[in-house]
C-alpha cells in the first residue's frame, strides 16, 4: 500500500484523485482548508486540516508519505499578487518540508498548467504546444506556475510536473470555461452564434486523474515535464456540442485576414481564432496512458449537466428532499417534483398523511420525522441516501405557528416555532451544503412569509422566525452564489391550507387566498433566476413596499389593527 499526500484535495481534480487512488487500494491523506467533502471521508480518505502557507498543519501527515501530489494553490486564470503567495511560497514550503521529512520520497508530482506556457504574441499557433515549447507565460496565474515549477526543479527531490489543457467534466465549476461555454450555447447567447475557428485542447477530469496515477509510478516519469491535453475541439464545436443545431455564422474565413495581426491581438481574441490552447501529450502516451474519453463527449456531459443546473424542471442527478409533505405547500411541491419524474424524500411527522403524496410512478422515500426534536432531525441526516449521487435539492416547506398574546401562550410551543422554521432549516442547509459543495450543484429552498418583512403582533414568535429565516436565506445565497449551489427564498402570501386553521387565523369572506399549486409553480420559475428572494401573490409585494415606506411604529400598529380583527 502507497501513502499519498495530496494537496488542494477538495477540489475538482482533487477529490476525484483521492477517491481514485482509495479504489486502488492506496492511503491517502488529504491536505484541505475546511472540512474534508463527505464523500472523501466516507472513503476513509485522512483529513489534514490546514494551509499551504502554514506547514505546522501538514507535517504530521506528510511524515512517512511515499508520493506527494501537488494539486494546492490558487487555479483561476488571472493577475493579482495573490498568486505568487499561493503557488509560488505554498510550493516552496512544501519543497522544503518534504526533503526534512520524507527522506524516502518516491515521487513529487506537481501539477501546473498549460498557462505556465502560452504563446508568444506573434505566434500564429501553426504547432501544438509540447515539452520543448519555450514559455511566455500571459497572466500571474501562469508565471507564479512557471516559477513553481522552477522550484520543483531545484529541490533535489525526484519529480515529475504535468501540465494539463482545459480540465472538464460533471462536477466542473460553473465558472470554468467549458462550463461557461455551455451555459453561453444553451441560452443562445451573442457570441455562441459564431462558428469560432480556434481549438484548445480538452481533456476529461477522470482521464488525467489516470495521467497523475501513471505519473505517480513509472520510473520513466522521474525528472521530466508532461502535457495532459486529451483531444483538440474547436469552440464552434464546443458549441454545437451544448445546443446542436443552432445556425451559426462560420467565422473560418476570418482566421487568415487576422493572421498578419496575431501579434497585436489581445490573448483571448486570438485563442478564439487560432489554436493557441493546443497541445500535444504524446510523451505522456508513450508511457502507457491514453485518454479514454473524447472532447465531444466531454462537452456533451458538461452541457448536459449545466442544463439541469439551469432548469430547474429538470430533474438532477440526486434526491429532492421535501419537508412538510403530508399537507399544504408541502405536498403541492412534492406533487409538482413528482411529474418531473424526481427521486424524492419525503419529510412530514404526519406519516399517514404522506402516505397519498406523489404516488405517480418516481422513486419515493417517505420519513416519519418531527423536525421539533433535533434527535430526530439527526437521524434524517444520518440517512443513507446523502450518499452516492446524494440530495441535490431541498425544499424546506414545514413550517407552523401560533396566534394569540405572547406571554399568554405554551412558552414550550413557540419555543417549537424557532426550532421548526429556523433551526431546523439552518441545520438541514448546513449538512446540505457539505455534500453540495464538490458538486458544485445544489438547490436550496427556504419557504418563510409575507410576515417576513414586518412585526405581526398576536404572531409575534412567528413572524420572528421568518423575518429571521429570510435574511439567513438571502446571506447564505451571498456566500454560496458563485458555487453552483442555487439558494431561495420564497415568501407567499396567505395560501388555502391547514395552516390558517391550526395557527388560529380566521379566514374573512372574500378573502383570496392563494393555492398552494400556484405557489409551487412559481417557486420552481423563481429558481431558474439568480434573484435570492421570490414573492408569490401581488399582496405580498404590497406588504413589503409598505414595510419600506411606512414608518416603522406605523407598520406595528397598522398591523396589530389588522391582526386583531382576525382574533
Amino acid at each position: 500500500m502507497v501513502i499519498y499526500f495530496v494537496t488542494g484535495a477538495s477540489g475538482f481534480v482533487g477529490r476525484r484523485l483521492c477517491l481514485a487512488l482509495r479504489n486502488q487500494g492506496h492511503a491517502v491523506r488529504a491536505l484541505v482548508r475546511t472540512a474534508l467533502p463527505p464523500d472523501l471521508q466516507a472513503a476513509g480518505v485522512e483529513e489534514v486540516r490546514g494551509d499551504l502557507l502554514d506547514p505546522t498543519a501538514y507535517r504530521e501527515a506528510l511524515t512517512g508519505s511515499d508520493v506527494v501530489v501537488h494539486l494546492g494553490g490558487l487555479a483561476t486564470f488571472g493577475n493579482g499578487s495573490a498568486y505568487r503567495g499561493a503557488n509560488l511560497e505554498g510550493t516552496r514550503l512544501l519543497l522544503e518540508e518534504a526533503r526534512k521529512l520524507t527522506p524516502d520520497l518516491r515521487r513529487f508530482v506537481f501539477v501546473s498548467t498549460l498557462g505556465a506556457v502560452d504563446r508568444a504574441r506573434p505566434d500564429v499557433c501553426d504547432i501544438p504546444l509540447d515539452e520543448s515549447s519555450p514559455p511566455h507565460p500571459t497572466t500571474d496565474y501562469g508565471r507564479s506556475k512557471l516559477d513553481a515549477e522552477s522550484a520543483v526543479i531545484s529541490a533535489g527531490l525526484p519529480w515529475c510536473i504535468v501540465r494539463p489543457t482545459l480540465v472538464a467534466g460533471a462536477g466542473m465549476r460553473r465558472q470554468s470555461h467549458i462550463a461557461v461555454f455551455a451555459r453561453q450555447a444553451q441560452k443562445g447567447s451573442l457570441i455562441a452564434r459564431f462558428g469560432f475557428p480556434g481549438c484548445m485542447s480538452v481533456i476529461h477530469v477522470d482521464d488525467l486523474v489516470d495521467a497523475l496515477a501513471t505519473l505517480a509510478v513509472h520510473p520513466d516519469a522521474i525528472g521530466r515535464i508532461f502535457f495532459a491535453a486529451g483531444e483538440a475541439i474547436t469552440l464552434a464545436s464546443i458549441f454545437d456540442g451544448a445546443r446542436p443545431g443552432m445556425t451559426r455564422i462560420g467565422l473560418g474565413w476570418v482566421r487568415p485576414l487576422l493572421r498578419p495581426l496575431a501579434g497585436m491581438l489581445p490573448f483571448r481574441l486570438k485563442a478564439i481564432f487560432f489554436d493557441c490552447l493546443v497541445a500535444d501529450d504524446a510523451a505522456l502516451r508513450a508511457l502507457g496512458w491514453m485518454p479514454s474519453h473524447r472532447a465531444a463527449a466531454t462537452v456533451r456531459e458538461v452541457a448536459e449537466e449545466q442544463r439541469y443546473i439551469g432548469d430547474a424542471s429538470c430533474p438532477p442527478a440526486g434526491w429532492s428532499l421535501v419537508t412538510g409533505a403530508a399537507s399544504g405547500l408541502g405536498r403541492a411541491v412534492a406533487e409538482t417534483l413528482a411529474a418531473t419524474g424526481r427521486r424524492l424524500i419525503l419529510v412530514d411527522r404526519d406519516a399517514t398523511g404522506m402516505e397519498d403524496t406523489a404516488r405517480g410512478g418516481c422513486k419515493v422515500v417517505r420519513i416519519k420525522c418531527d423536525l421539533a426534536d433535533p434527535c430526530e432531525l439527526e437521524c434524517l441526516l444520518a440517512r443513507p441516501e446523502w450518499q452516492g449521487d446524494g440530495v441535490s435539492e431541498v425544499f424546506a416547506c414545514a413550517g407552523f405557528g401560533m396566534r394569540g398574546m405572547f406571554h399568554q401562550m405554551d412558552i414550550g410551543r413557540q419555543a417549537d416555532t424557532v426550532e421548526v422554521n429556523l433551526a431546523s432549516r439552518m441545520r438541514l442547509a448546513h449538512h446540505a451544503i457539505r455534500f453540495m459543495l464538490p458538486k458544485h450543484f445544489g438547490r436550496i429552498v427556504f419557504v418563510s412569509s409575507s410576515s417576513a418583512f414586518q412585526p405581526l403582533p398576536y404572531m409575534a414568535a412567528y413572524a420572528a422566525t421568518n423575518a429571521a429565516l429570510l435574511s439567513f436565506g438571502e446571506a447564505i445565497w451571498g456566500e454560496l452564489d458563485d458555487t453552483g449551489i442555487r439558494v431561495l427564498t420564497i415568501c407567499p402570501g396567505g395560501m388555502r391550507t391547514s395552516f390558517q386553521r391550526s395557527a388560529g387565523v380566521l379566514e374573512l369572506p372574500g378573502e383570496k387566498l392563494l393555492e398552494p399549486e400556484e405557489v409551487a409553480r412559481t417557486m420552481l420559475e423563481a429558481l431558474n433566476g439568480c434573484s435570492p428572494t421570490a414573492m408569490a401573490g401581488g399582496r405580498v409585494r404590497g406588504m413589503a413596499l409598505a414595510a419600506r415606506l411606512l414608518p416603522r411604529k406605523a407598520t406595528i400598529l397598522l398591523w396589530r389593527h389588522l391582526m386583531g380583527k382576525l382574533r
